[in-house]
């Protein structure tokens, strides 16, 4: 018993002189938690250590680097940068996905302009055959249309399409 007595007065002295704590401060009831706490730390650092010295950062040597033409170099570079990196296949992959969105924009947009001229050029047709009366409404004057052989329709007369 007197030596337990003793080993504690002499970890709760080391323990007090740690944490720079006084001696009165610390009650002997806490001196087996904080050495425990104290253990557990130490586990935690040497762990914290093996864990550092067992992870090795991964280098790599371009082996065509030695007399290639900058060509090369890139194509190299960057292909070693898909195998090693993601970053470099997601820009690729944004690269070309706005590559095509450019393209699909550029055609609609083509596409939009002969809609805009073939609208333009049909309203050009219903304004030369069709009269527009004082309260908007459209008509075809005698004179711009005849009726066809079958007397199921009309033809416009003078139209160039």
């Amino acid at each position: 018993m007197m030596e337990k007595s003793q080993k504690l007065k002499q970890e709760l002295h080391r323990l007090a002189g740690k944490f720079n704590l006084p001696e009165s401060d610390i009650d002997e009831e806490l001196v087996p938690l904080m050495l425990v706490l104290e253990q557990s730390t130490t586990k935690v650092d040497q762990a914290t250590a093996k864990i550092n010295d067992s992870v090795k950062p991964v280098i790599y040597n371009n082996s065509y680097a030695h007399d290639s033409s900058a060509w090369t170099l890139f194509w190299g570079n960057i292909s070693t940068g898909i195998g090693y990196n993601i970053v470099a296949i997601s820009l690729i992959s944004l690269g070309f996905f706005l590559g095509c969105l450019g393209i699909y924009a550029l055609k609609d947009y083509m596409s939009d302009q002969e809609k805009i001229a073939t609208a333009e050029k049909d309203l050009k047709l219903i304004y030369k055959h069709f009269i527009k009366d004082k309260d908007g409404n459209f008509f075809i004057p005698k004179e711009n249309y005849e009726i066809t052989p079958d007397k199921k329709g009309i033809r416009l007369l003078n139209s160039e399409q």
